[in-house]
């Protein structure tokens, strides 16, 4: 269950401030350019380390489950977003889809509609959505809040471990004891700012198997708790495709994993259209992020990118390569 609190309040002159966003560029900075030059002694020390964060977090897909919540919220968003005919006959008119507007579109105007209502039962409606009014009625009034710029707290009760959520039709109650995720968003004009941050405490989920159900070979039973922070790479619009964002993650807090709870504090990079695709971004030094190097993981591939560009490595073979041939083993 998602519910989205004090959006009204974070966008009215007296809202209250949202806690401080964490400052990402430094990490951001880490990835554009990376600073150690990697060698077999640095290889030696660092590649399990290397292996098993990458294992921890395509195991437990902890990305997967904050970003769902993200694309909900975006969601949610929409569908409180005003729209009108752009063209045609109805320009300028209300609409909710390209059916509603003869010769032309139906677009987005940036402007946030809260507390509509169906004009003929006077129930909760979004502005946004074809479907809103089932009675017959037209959804509208509430309070317009014009391309606006704020905040919103995100309150989302995690899933659980009950396997019956995969089923069609299955509706439960949100359970506290599943845990929860709290996040915070910036807006700009009606769209999600592109640092995220909040907490996870104690949150508990199923990563599914590939037919995204908990049939045979089962599911897995995962966890979170501790800090969560991410950059989208950019403010998201109005209906953006978030699967196709390269997403800047830092995490610091407790994996659970099939009944194994590991610390981790760590960031990487993934992008939901591509699942073979993750960066880990190494830090070796005291200051931190003061000697970093890239390590890509990408379909079969596996690439290091250090200062002086990017080569072929393989935590396998032990050993890291380019054209010529192997550069160094360890």
């Amino acid at each position: 269950m998602l519910t989205v609190l004090a959006l009204a309040a974070y966008l009215g002159s007296c809202a209250p401030e949202l806690p401080q966003a964490p400052d990402l560029q430094p990490v951001l900075q880490a990835y554009a350019k990376p600073t150690a030059e990697v060698d077999g002694a640095i290889m030696a020390e660092w590649a399990d380390e290397i292996e098993k964060a990458a294992a921890e977090i395509q195991d437990s897909e902890i990305f997967d489950e904050i970003l769902d919540l993200i694309k909900d919220v975006q969601e949610e968003l929409d569908a409180s977003t005003a729209k009108t005919c752009n063209g045609g006959d109805k320009d300028g008119s209300t609409c909710t889809s390209n059916t509603d507007c003869p010769e032309g579109t139906c677009v987005a105007t940036g402007d946030l509609v809260l507390g509509a209502t169906c004009s003929d039962d006077g129930s909760a409606c979004d502005v946004g959505d074809p479907e809103a009014c089932p009675g017959g009625g037209t959804c509208g009034g509430g309070v317009t809040f014009t391309t606006p710029n704020g905040g919103i707290q995100v309150n989302y009760i995690c899933p659980g471990w009950d396997e019956r959520q995969f089923d069609d039709g299955y509706d439960a109650e949100p359970d506290a004891a599943n845990g929860s995720i709290d996040l915070f968003m910036t807006l700009d004009s009606g769209g999600i700012g592109r640092v995220v941050w909040g907490t996870a405490a104690k949150c508990l989920y199923l990563v599914p198997n590939p037919a995204g159900n908990c049939e045979a070979p089962g599911c897995d039973q995962a966890s979170y708790d501790g800090g969560i922070a991410l950059d989208l790479g950019d403010d998201v619009p109005p209906g953006q495709d978030i699967d196709q964002l390269l997403v800047t993650f830092v995490i610091e807090g407790t994996i659970g994993f099939d009944g194994i709870d590991t610390r981790i504090n760590q960031s990487f990079r993934v992008t939901l259209a591509d699942e073979s695709f993750l960066v880990i971004l190494v830090d070796l030094a005291d200051p931190a992020l003061s000697q970093t190097f890239n390590y890509i993981f990408r379909g079969d591939d596996q690439l290091i990118r250090d200062k002086n560009g990017v080569f072929g490595c393989s935590l396998e073979r032990s050993e890291c390569f380019d054209d010529s041939g192997i550069l160094f083993s360890w």
